[in-house]
């Protein structure tokens, strides 16, 4: 039985998330001549990060699914005013229905008597609030869309997204950077580029071009990855890419003290780079004083993390 999101997720406090999301079928929906759909995933993620308390540490759009790793900050929100709160609902969930009927143009800015309408209906912005940092809200927003749009260009009807994204708690520092190494070889990892650099829908690709000073096919901001600097990163994935790409030899000496603390070797590091690890099973990834810690916060609950599975 899956376990249940609010046992994963703590909504009230800050917290970093893995995200995993499969088209219907794991079909190629967004590939084999569907490309152009990641760039509406893209552009509706600038949105999202741009409007709600969600950080972003990697992301990559893939042919059949996407990974985001993220962080809700509900922290952030409790400082927004309640007109700040209505504003920024408005901008992911316009009622474009009562706009043509108002004569308001649609992707106009919020009107006043919109956010007035919101703001005199009780307990209607306490409700807002918390869905601007909802792991999950964040996740229905930024799927809802494409899937009408992808339904609508495909001429049917039916889910387009397979109903529940996967979610696990990302516990520490050496877990952040781990996960965040596993998203962006993805694109290698599947065959899509074979450089790191040439990733046009994923963080790495954006990092690399931030660091040589190009313009940035996206507005999404990046979050740092603890233990490394902006190059350093890029240094690092480089590596490891070269160590799980068909005919590469390379063998990375980085991460050596993070696969320490998440109890991997580097064989078993690089089987999950090359194998997957989305199709492992686990609710929360971290050393083992961080999951000790996240088994307390869940009553006692046992916490299977993921990567256990490969230590040795």
């Amino acid at each position: 039985m899956p376990t249940p999101r609010n046992a994963v997720v703590d909504p009230d406090r800050p917290g970093i998330y893995h995200t995993i999301s499969r088209c219907v079928r794991r079909a190629h929906l967004c590939g084999d001549g569907f490309g152009h759909r990641r760039g509406w995933l893209q552009r509706r993620l600038e949105l999202l990060v741009a409007v709600m308390a969600i950080d972003v540490y990697a992301w990559e759009i893939l042919s059949n699914h996407l990974h985001i790793l993220l962080a809700i900050r509900p922290d952030i929100v409790k400082g927004w005013t309640d007109r700040e709160v209505a504003v920024r609902y408005l901008k992911i969930c316009p009622c474009n229905y009562r706009r043509r009927g108002r004569g308001i143009p649609i992707g106009a800015d919020p009107t006043d008597d919109e956010i007035e309408e919101i703001l005199a209906t009780e307990g209607r912005v306490a409700v807002l609030r918390k869905r601007l940092s909802s792991v999950s809200w964040f996740m229905a927003k930024l799927k809802e869309p494409i899937a009408r749009r992808a339904n609508a260009e495909d001429g049917c009807t039916g889910h387009f997204w397979e109903g529940r994204f996967g979610c696990m708690a990302v516990l520490d520092e050496a877990a952040i950077a781990a996960v965040a190494t596993y998203i962006d070889l993805n694109a290698v990892r599947a065959g899509i580029v074979e450089r790191i650099e040439q990733s046009k829908h994923g963080s790495i690709g954006q990092r690399a071009q931030a660091l040589a000073g190009r313009k940035p096919r996206t507005r999404i901001p990046l979050q740092a990855i603890p233990g490394f600097t902006d190059r350093g990163y890029l240094e690092h994935v480089d590596q490891w890419a070269r160590a799980v790409m068909p005919g590469k030899h390379a063998t990375p000496r980085s991460l050596p003290s993070i696969l320490k603390r998440l109890g991997l070797t580097r064989s078993s590091w690089k089987d999950v780079l090359t194998r997957g690890l989305e199709s492992l099973s686990g609710t929360a990834i971290g050393a083992t004083g961080a999951l000790r810690k996240e088994a307390k916060r869940r009553n006692g609950s046992w916490v299977l993390s993921p990567l256990r599975n490969w230590a040795g």
